[in-house]
């Protein structure tokens, strides 16, 4: 699993004093996260070869934060701090394992129902919520279908999104981020197993026991049928149970296909804003780029100057232009404050994440 150090803005706070601060005109909030990404990918820090305009713009016309200690590496913990502003050992979403993330949806963990998060306090304001995009923080708890840790269960009123992560099993040939984890697992194992077949047949030939040749051969190949065959069930059958999209607590894509994703993703959250012109909202989305199985839509492929993942950072940035440009829609005198969230690898490198805020008024 990737190392991933998440921004924890203390939202919750923020979200409360926004709707003190206005009771008679309530901001909309924004926030948008990307997942993987290097703080020197972004022109606004510095990079002359990626073309990051629409970050750019917000950084340069809002506040740019350049220090933070990150909650956790890795995105299960690290989003449950975002999500709550505590800690999330507090909340149990830390894990001393090697994996240290959900990985399997049928896991039964998942971020409490009694943790309070930015979307509950803001929805109990009035706020309409929305998240579109990654969750990765638990789905069911006993079954299949109680959603006991599905976004609606924290606060959220519509989710369109992956209720796990991206790997690169998600996506047909690149690879699996478990070969490494089985090989160290299985090589115990397999190491016993030949050592004992070995020493039966030395015993066998010095004659201190019989045992008949085929018995051997037979139940060496049947260890190794097993072995290849757990294998391939568990490879051939995890992008299918894993990889899919669901629309509140509807799967309508199984399995994920990364065709036109972010347009997708942006899609939504367009249509998310403009159902919500008379309301106010809270609008959380949670990019699955930049995160391996690296991924961009035809419009985009090819165009950067840093192969697939500039492609990808590069139609990140125009996905925040989609949603950080109220002059599209009719917002008459409303306030869009939107916070970009950057989470990346060097964890080990001073936690140098970017967020900007962006607040302005528009008057149509």
């Amino acid at each position: 699993m990737m190392h991933i150090a998440v921004m924890m803005l203390g939202l919750t706070y923020v979200a409360v004093q926004s709707t003190n601060s206005y009771k008679s005109t309530r901001p909309n909030f924004v926030l948008i996260m990307v997942d993987d990404l290097g703080v020197g990918d972004l022109g606004c820090f510095g990079n002359s070869t990626m073309r990051t305009p629409n970050i750019d713009r917000l950084a340069n016309e809002g506040i740019t934060l350049t220090q933070h200690i990150a909650a956790a590496p890795l995105c299960t913990p690290s989003r449950a701090a975002f999500m709550t502003g505590r800690y999330p050992v507090r909340s149990g979403m830390a894990s001393l394992s090697k994996m240290g993330v959900y990985i399997f949806s049928a896991a039964s963990g998942g971020l409490p129902a009694d943790e309070v998060t930015f979307a509950k306090l803001l929805k109990k304001e009035g706020y309409s919520t929305g998240l579109i995009g990654k969750w990765h923080l638990g789905l069911n708890c006993n079954n299949r279908d109680d959603f006991c840790h599905h976004p609606l269960n924290h606060g959220f009123d519509y989710f369109y999104g992956l209720s796990m992560t991206n790997l690169k099993d998600c996506k047909p040939g690149h690879g699996s981020v478990f070969l490494n984890g089985l090989s160290n697992e299985v090589k115990g194992p397999l190491q016993i197993i030949g050592t004992a077949l070995i020493a039966l047949g030395i015993l066998h030939v010095v004659g201190l026991i019989k045992v008949p040749w085929k018995v051997l051969v037979f139940y060496t190949a049947l260890v190794a049928v097993i072995l290849l065959g757990l294998g391939f069930v568990f490879f051939s059958s995890f992008r299918h149970f894993n990889c899919f999209i669901m629309r509140n607590h509807k799967v309508v894509q199984q399995p994920l296909s990364y065709e036109d994703l972010t347009q997708r993703l942006t899609d939504e959250a367009v249509h998310f804003m403009e159902r919500n012109l008379e309301n106010p909202f809270l609008l959380f989305l949670s990019h699955v780029h930049v995160h391996t199985a690296l991924h961009v839509s035809k419009s985009f492929r090819g165009k950067s100057k840093h192969g697939l993942y500039g492609d990808a950072v590069e139609e990140v940035d125009w996905s925040v232009g989609c949603t950080s440009v109220p002059e599209k829609m009719d917002f008459q005198v409303a306030k869009l404050e939107t916070y970009t969230v950057a989470q990346h690898k060097d964890f080990y490198k001073g936690f140098e994440l970017s967020t900007k805020r962006f607040t302005r008024k528009v008057e149509l």
